[in-house]
């Protein structure tokens, strides 16, 4: 099982017709291994279908105080989740065949990736989509976090700092995008690769 992607598929593929899977992860701290995953919270969007996913993830860490104000996931609400061993091949299935949305895309990777090499011992890679980047490439605005992103696009961002909350306002800043993208003649998969605005395999570094 190696989940690599050998050539870009959507090359031709209109960019509303463009399957993508967009993500959002909270965690114990900024890097694996030191940091580990307490949340994980999947759309899957291809046209007008979507499928959601959403689970705590038992870091197998004690979860910072400061991390605990922050997203209000305590240590006893994941006590007795899913491991991330049991998480990552859920989450591996969903991003198959799909393009890779988030926001800062190298953070949440960081830890897909360092998840799936450890219990696998094999690449994970798929094209991938930041928004961050997108925000830092086309909106000029003075900071380029999701709620000042969501904000200026109108878009609703509902319990803030937890997956799926932050997931749902990704979905709409996305599709957002989409539109900004349209307006600037880029109609296809291959028209975003050839201006770097989808990465084909694995995402850069942070």
């Amino acid at each position: 099982m190696t989940h690599v992607v050998e050539r870009f598929a959507f090359e031709h593929t209109p960019i509303r017709s463009l399957p993508f899977v967009v993500l959002d992860l909270e965690t114990t701290g900024f890097a694996p291994p030191v940091a580990q995953v307490t949340e994980v919270a999947m759309i899957s969007i291809s046209g007008d279908t979507e499928e959601r996913f959403e689970t705590l993830v038992d870091p197998g860490v004690p979860i910072p105080q400061k991390i605990i104000e922050l997203t209000g996931i305590t240590n006893e609400m994941v006590r007795g989740k899913p491991t991330m061993r049991e998480v990552v091949p859920i989450i591996a299935g969903i991003l198959q065949g799909s393009i890779f949305v988030a926001h800062n895309v190298p953070f949440d990777w960081a830890f897909i990736s360092h998840a799936w090499r450890e219990f696998y011992q094999v690449p994970l890679q798929m094209p991938s989509m930041c928004t961050l980047r997108l925000s830092r490439q086309f909106l000029g605005l003075a900071t380029n976090k999701l709620g000042v992103v969501a904000q200026h696009f109108g878009v609703k961002l509902n319990d803030a700092h937890r997956a799926m909350g932050d997931t749902l306002a990704l979905k709409g800043v996305l599709k957002e995008f989409l539109t900004l993208l349209e307006r600037k003649d880029m109609k296809t998969g291959g028209d975003l690769l050839r201006a770097g605005l989808i990465y084909p395999t694995t995402p850069p570094a942070r």
